[in-house]
């Protein structure tokens, strides 16, 4: 029973991301994500029911078009596998409950949500209303009372917004985070209560260090920002001389001292309206949520 189970969860998985697909699309696009019937995006030649075959459809087709052979995105047959997998997992983890209900709403919205925000820093703050809502419902059926879900969605809102407004008295002036982010943490504070969100948060920061930020400098090099790229040597240098070697308080000032200067650095080049970069956190968000559920 449990192997049917799984099976069963493994191609509901697969369908939803395919119509999680369909939705990133067409949130994206401004397009109803019920009508038309699914086309290509390149031709706009309506599909054949063989088409939307998740994953199989995309390894038939060889990752082209059917009728005017442009390549399909790699984002189709990764959403379907993601989706599926992250179903696994909750069940896995949970068990036939309503803990796992919950936890599939929440993966789905982080999914689409995540994948938005990478392709067009666009975030639907709508999924992220949601997604608090189900966190204050989940929160009442497990305890009676929705005040530690409250409490959470608050705590959520009001520490994401304030880093954001830190650019607004920096030399950014300007927000150094996206609105949609302080939703997207209201609805993680629902579901997880304050302290589960202050953890959250913690490993987000982490993987925002380790995955966001080598890209944003990267794309600093790229315009011969040499400044924000030396000083995020400098300071990758003192954290791993720090941690590695001498453990004192003049290497840790190092540290303290470097990583001020680099956050300088970036925020002066967010106040540039010509060069213009919001580090998109809904993604590290994600990563830390996952890595709080499920380890």
């Amino acid at each position: 029973m449990n192997n049917y189970l799984l099976l069963l969860i493994c191609i509901v998985g697969l369908c939803l991301g395919s119509f999680y697909n369909v939705v990133i699309i067409r949130s994206l696009s401004g397009e109803s994500i019920v009508f038309p019937a699914s086309k290509c995006p390149k031709c706009g030649h309506k599909l054949y029911p063989w088409h939307n075959i998740p994953v199989l459809s995309y390894i038939f087709l060889r990752g082209k078009c059917y009728f005017c052979k442009e390549k399909i995105s790699l984002q189709y047959p990764v959403v379907e596998l993601v989706t599926m997998l992250m179903f696994v997992f909750a069940y896995l983890k949970f068990g036939l409950s309503t803990d796992t209900l919950f936890a599939i709403i929440l993966l789905s919205g982080l999914i689409i949500m995540t994948t938005t925000d990478i392709k067009e820093k666009l975030v639907d703050c709508n999924i992220a209303i949601i997604l608090a809502l189900c966190g204050l419902l989940f929160c009442y059926l497990r305890t009676g009372s929705i005040i530690a879900a409250a409490v959470g969605l608050i705590t959520g809102a009001v520490i994401i917004e304030l880093i954001a407004l830190t650019g607004c008295i920096l030399p950014a002036k300007t927000r150094v985070m996206g609105e949609a982010d302080t939703y997207v943490a209201a609805a993680l504070g629902s579901y997880f209560g304050m302290g589960g969100f202050s953890l959250i948060l913690l490993y987000s920061i982490a993987a925002a260090l380790i995955f966001t930020l080598p890209v944003y400098i990267y794309n600093q090099y790229k315009i011969n920002n040499k400044i924000t790229c030396i000083l995020f040597i400098l300071f990758t240098l003192a954290v791993v001389v720090f941690k590695a070697a001498f453990q004192s308080w003049l290497a840790f000032s190092f540290v303290i001292i470097t990583g001020i200067l680099l956050a300088i650095s970036v925020l002066k080049n967010i106040k540039s309206t010509d060069n213009r970069h919001y580090l998109p956190f809904v993604p590290a968000l994600a990563a830390g949520t996952l890595f709080f559920m499920f380890f």
